[in-house]
């Protein structure tokens, strides 16, 4: 047997209490300074996920537009985002933290040209409903809100408790959906006119781009319509008779405005 085997019995040599209590005291000091940085990682990894999810879905915002000529309404955009985005409506209403997402529309712009998307990263800050921003003035308070901030509370009340919250404004995230290049390219507004030279009542119907009909609608004898902001692609059916009768004219909005003239009998492109 060795020397060293004679001192130790043949067993390998214990931790003191002092040294198990130095090794925790060094995981301890570790655990302060990585578990904080780890835990900020996973969040601001959440967040620029989210930040992402929210770009998409402007962009599939704007597609809806060209596609169906109008904007989603806050009661369905889920739903009718739900065919454009590579998510379920479920998961377009909710985030990743369980957390309802806020569609607004610019209450300012007729038709919309421009929307927010809401998205609180922290289920215990609340966002407010598009009830709650319904002027122009709080929707663009809220739009001019630099990343990182918070609105002030003078667009919505609730802000307050967000900035009782430190770095409050790195839990919301807000996308700008800017739909006024689609109107200038894909929806440029229209107008037609329509005149009735006949003594006689004539009417028209509009199709638009989502196949939602209005009308028929009446003109009456010697009277002259101007329907403006008309959009390509939306159809227009002219009828010889009141209340949609006859049809007699069917033009599709394309580039450029257009007048018609009623004799009696036929409606005709000038």
């Amino acid at each position: 047997m060795t020397q060293r085997d004679i001192r130790t019995g043949g067993r390998a040599r214990a931790f003191s209490l002092i040294e198990v209590i130095g090794v925790l005291a060094i995981m301890a000091i570790m655990a302060s300074v990585l578990v904080p940085s780890a835990i900020k990682s996973v969040q601001q990894a959440a967040i620029s996920a989210e930040s992402q999810t929210l770009g998409n879905l402007g962009t599939e915002l704007a597609l809806y537009l060209r596609d169906q000529g109008s904007v989603p309404t806050a009661a369905n955009w889920t739903t009718s985002l739900g065919a454009y985005a590579n998510l379920s409506p479920a998961n377009i209403a909710k985030n990743s933290r369980n957390v309802a997402r806020v569609y607004i529309t610019d209450p300012a712009t007729s038709p919309t040209q421009r929307v927010l998307l809401l998205s609180s990263m922290r289920g215990n800050l609340a966002l407010p409903t598009a009830a709650n921003i319904g002027t122009a003035a709080k929707f663009q308070q809220i739009w001019q809100t630099a990343d990182g901030s918070v609105p002030p509370a003078s667009s919505w009340a609730g802000w307050t408790a967000w900035g009782a919250v430190a770095n409050a404004g790195n839990y919301l995230v807000i996308e700008r959906v800017n739909l006024l290049p689609v109107y200038d390219t894909d929806l440029e507004n229209l107008t037609l006119t329509l005149n009735n030279h006949s003594g006689a009542a004539a009417s028209y119907s509009v199709t638009q781009v989502n196949g939602t009909v209005v009308g028929p609608v009446n003109i009456a004898a010697g009277r002259t319509l101007a329907l403006a902001n008309e959009i390509p692609r939306v159809v227009i059916t002219l009828y010889s008779q009141p209340g949609g009768q006859s049809p007699n004219y069917t033009y599709v909005v394309s580039s450029s405005g257009k007048t018609f003239d009623f004799d009696g009998a036929n409606w005709t492109p000038q």
